[in-house]
């Protein structure tokens, strides 16, 4: 029997490499309303929260409300470039060709944000009917909300699920669901990630595959 039933993908910094375009650009809008922070700052505070967390953040470090439009102008912002910048994480489209275990993607973006970077990123169709985000739940991560209703509505149990996640927000819900999670440390240090119960981490996208195989056999296509 298989360990693992189901491979539930985080989207952003673990399918598509968006984490760069949307922190340079939060950079950004901090320093036009007067919040000054370094680009290393604004990854380990905003990186794999909630545009709602987002905002109460922002509010505490600046003193007051940023303004009304804050959230709205940065989700066009970030969509705009997407459109030339967004690509997808390096190894990804041959990790997804090969699994041969059901996978769904489980997300604090708005279902909006995630349709759009997949199709950008030529993604959509592995996921066209298996997108879940915290807008759907009461809570999102690092609560396990979002995870638990994934695996819900694809039918298996959290114990049967492993979790690919890039943030310590999301390692953190994963564990907190019941899951195994797997951590991917391309731009994050991978201390931080074991540090709050990755089980495995792993710094390049074209590992998965073998980091999976290692505990369930068989995952992938031979090919033959």
């Amino acid at each position: 029997m298989n360990k693992f039933n189901l491979v539930i993908f985080d989207c952003d910094g673990v399918l598509i490499d968006s984490e760069r375009i949307a922190i340079t650009i939060l950079l950004e809008m901090l320093k036009e309303i007067g919040l000054f922070l370094t680009l290393e700052d604004v990854f380990d505070i905003f990186v794999g929260i909630s545009m709602t967390r987002c905002l109460e953040i922002v509010k505490n470090l600046l003193g007051k409300s940023p303004p009304e439009n804050f959230a709205t102008e940065f989700q066009q912002r970030t969509m705009q470039a997407f459109v030339t910048d967004l690509h997808p994480v390096q190894g990804i489209h041959d990790v997804l060709s090969k699994l041969n275990l059901p996978c769904c993607v489980a997300s604090n973006s708005s279902p909006k944000w995630i349709q759009k970077a997949l199709f950008v990123t030529d993604l959509l169709p592995y996921f066209s009917d298996k997108i879940f985000s915290a807008s759907e739940v009461s809570r999102s991560k690092p609560y396990p909300d979002v995870f638990l209703y994934a695996a819900d509505k694809m039918g298996f149990s959290p114990k049967d699920c492993v979790v690919i996640e890039d943030t310590p927000t999301g390692v953190t819900a994963g564990v907190d669901a019941g899951m195994t999670v797997f951590g991917y440390a391309e731009l994050i240090n991978p201390e931080k990630l074991r540090a709050v119960g990755a089980s495995v981490v792993f710094n390049d996208m074209k590992l998965l595959p073998k980091v999976l195989d290692q505990q369930n056999q068989p995952f992938i296509n031979s090919g033959k």
